[in-house]
């Protein structure tokens, strides 16, 4: 970088340790062998979360405020969601997804279930539906996804329960065109079959592994 903007940088008290949102842009330098008024460096900038995800950081995405309860319906409601930005996956790529959710009331079962979809609004691809007991409070359910190429995304079978960790199954794996080249949503949604119950996702977990 070169020394006048350095002096800038350093006078504007711009300098921190933390950082206020994922789009705060980071300051690089890049030897340029004095092509410049003599200086060795050429500064630029980027933003966090492509910084991090040059370098290989794992992205994470948690929630854990209450979502919207869902009661007074018996069709599957989007209690919340999470949106991963075009290009946070590539192929070779996984992503671990697990919810938690909170069931109030014994009239009937519910389904906890998970799908990705490009609008933030229940649809697209489901890979998990777990059940809940007329008389369950909680549930938990998460899956696997491993990114085979751009066209190519594996999930456990959806209709096999909410947990794919050291199951076996008997019908073949679940296999989706997913384009990570786009925005994607995470959406967390529920399905109670006597709408006097009153379900909410209180928790997510998303994480890219990066490959």
């Amino acid at each position: 970088m070169d020394i006048l903007n350095w002096l800038h940088i350093k006078r504007q008290a711009l300098i921190r340790t933390t950082l206020d949102s994922p789009q705060d842009l980071l300051v690089l330098g890049a030897d340029v062998s004095f092509q410049k008024r003599g200086d060795k460096y050429q500064s630029y900038a980027m933003p966090s979360t492509d910084f991090a995800l040059a370098i290989g950081v794992n992205p994470q995405f948690i929630g854990a405020a209450d979502g919207t309860a869902v009661i007074g319906v018996t069709i599957a409601t989007k209690s919340t969601s999470v949106l991963i930005p075009a290009n946070t996956v590539k192929a070779g790529d996984s992503i671990f997804v697990r919810t938690r959710c909170r069931k109030t009331g014994t009239a009937g079962l519910a389904f906890q279930l998970i799908s990705i979809n490009t609008l933030d609004a229940v649809g697209g691809n489901n890979i998990s539906i777990a059940s809940l007991g007329a008389n369950a409070a909680y549930a938990q359910s998460s899956r696997t996804l491993v990114v085979k190429s751009s066209t190519s995304t594996e999930v456990f079978p959806y209709n096999t329960g909410g947990f794919d960790d050291d199951t076996v199954a008997t019908i073949a794996v679940s296999t989706y065109n997913i384009n990570w080249a786009v925005d994607q949503y995470f959406i967390f949604s529920i399905q109670n079959l006597s709408a006097a119950d009153s379900t909410v996702v209180s928790y997510y977990e998303v994480t890219i592994n990066k490959g």
